[in-house]
């Protein structure tokens, strides 16, 4: 295989990866029981209470997380213990948190990198690879 094609390869791999762990984080009570678990290992019981879902819904959400890989389980007598299971999620949750930050403190934020077309694919695989 020709390393023009592997590089392809590897690229789409990284874009599999990135889109399946987004997917995971799409829905805001999957990235709010993200938010929460970053702090901290959680039970079901104590993510139904601090984000005022009810278990059935934390559940159900905890089972695309758990299925993407985003989270891992631990059970202890008869609860459930949830936390972040991968650290390039951890990347992702600050990055959000930080633009939540600069929002709040009313900063603005403006690109500094340069226009896509000045890029090239192995530059674009390059900036995934720095999370994923």
């Amino acid at each position: 295989m020709t390393a023009k094609k592997n590089n392809k390869l590897n690229f789409d791999l990284l874009i599999t990866q990135a889109a399946d762990v987004f997917h995971a984080l799409s829905h805001p009570v999957r990235l709010s029981i993200c938010l929460e678990l970053d702090e901290s290992e959680k039970s079901v019981n104590q993510l139904c209470e601090s984000l005022n879902q009810p278990q059935h819904t934390i559940s159900q959400q905890l089972a695309i997380l758990r299925k993407q890989e985003v989270v891992n389980s631990r059970k202890e007598s008869r609860q459930v213990f949830y936390e972040i299971a991968d650290p390039r999620v951890i990347k992702i949750l600050n990055c959000v948190k930080n633009e939540a930050l600069a929002r709040d403190a009313g900063e603005v934020y403006k690109s500094e990198r340069p226009v896509k077309s000045d890029l090239g694919q192995a530059d674009e695989a390059g900036r995934f690879s720095r999370v994923f």
